[in-house]
């Protein structure tokens, strides 16, 4: 077969094409789909759309036409499959770390999928960490406690091999509830394969927080007072960051292919933005976001 016939790949230009459209009728306000939803459930349907092409739709133009129809009756086919229950087996287990006499801690959170929520316990608790996790089955959870450091440090982690179900339901199952000590100064590192973030800073002592997603979703609520400084990454997806009243912030921003929003009145410099009166606030967070693809949203409170 001579150079000439091959053909380039179709499964980049139709993403494309699929996710552009999607993210103009979203903003458009014509539909309410998540892109990134449909991403999270279908990702292992876009590792075969893929091996399909490298197989049959370089070869020539019939057999281009012959993957464009499989693709398309791939992709149909996993949507309509959306929302069905997979029944995978959860395991439940509730979590409490008492505090040991710590007033500084390091806080590592580890898990491979699902959704996370991470807020305040109430004031006066006498744990450090307290809440319940749910882990996809062939999962196990690894705590590691040491009080003896300074700061001591705590670490959640799953481990095991997982299954990554294309249909979903599971979703809103895997998930890790946990509240922290807002009387312990914290020091944050929150990862996640696949899934969603959910973190309200309202009322925790943080120094510093660092949270990195694979694919899905961040939303993060900055806490009305304090000096701290945060790092947010992303692959693919979407980071929200909402900015209490109280809460001055300057903001590094790196997209590869995504967008950002920032609010009006922020002081632009290059790539980075700052609230009104940052410089001389008291409560006041530096942040570093950066997204590889998707959208990056930052909501002021104050205004």
């Amino acid at each position: 077969m001579s150079e000439g016939t091959r053909r380039g790949g179709l499964v980049g230009p139709i993403l494309l094409v699929g996710l552009g459209a999607l993210l103009l009728l979203n903003n458009l306000g014509i539909t309410a789909v998540s892109v990134w939803d449909v991403l999270f459930h279908l990702w292992p349907l876009i590792l075969i759309v893929i091996g399909l092409d490298l197989l049959i739709g370089r070869r020539s133009v019939w057999g281009s036409l012959l993957v464009l129809v499989l693709i398309l009756a791939v992709f149909i086919g996993g949507i309509l499959l959306i929302g069905v229950q997979d029944g995978t087996v959860l395991n439940g287990e509730d979590i409490t770390q008492s505090l040991s006499g710590v007033t500084e801690a390091e806080i590592s959170l580890g898990p491979a999928i699902g959704l996370i929520r991470v807020g305040s316990l109430p004031p006066g608790s006498s744990n450090l960490i307290q809440g319940t996790i749910r882990l996809m089955s062939g999962e196990d959870l690894k705590q590691e406690f040491n009080p003896d450091r300074d700061p001591a440090r705590l670490t959640l982690r799953s481990s095991g091999q997982t299954w990554f179900p294309v249909i979903g339901g599971w979703g809103d199952k895997a998930t890790w509830d946990l509240g922290l000590n807002p009387e312990v100064a914290l020091n944050m590192d929150l990862s996640l394969g696949v899934g969603k973030i959910e973190v309200d800073l309202t009322g925790l002592d943080m120094t510093s927080v660092e949270v990195s997603l694979g694919l899905g979703k961040t939303i993060i609520t900055l806490p009305d007072e304090g000096r701290f400084t945060a790092k947010i990454s992303g692959a693919i997806g979407e980071t929200y960051v909402v900015i209490p009243q109280g809460m001055a912030v300057r903001i590094h921003v790196s997209t590869g292919l995504g967008t950002s929003s920032m609010p009006s009145g922020f002081i632009r410099h290059g790539d980075t933005y700052s609230s009104p009166g940052y410089e001389s606030a008291e409560d006041r967070v530096d942040m570093d976001i950066s997204q590889a693809m998707g959208m990056i949203t930052v909501v002021d409170l104050r205004r």
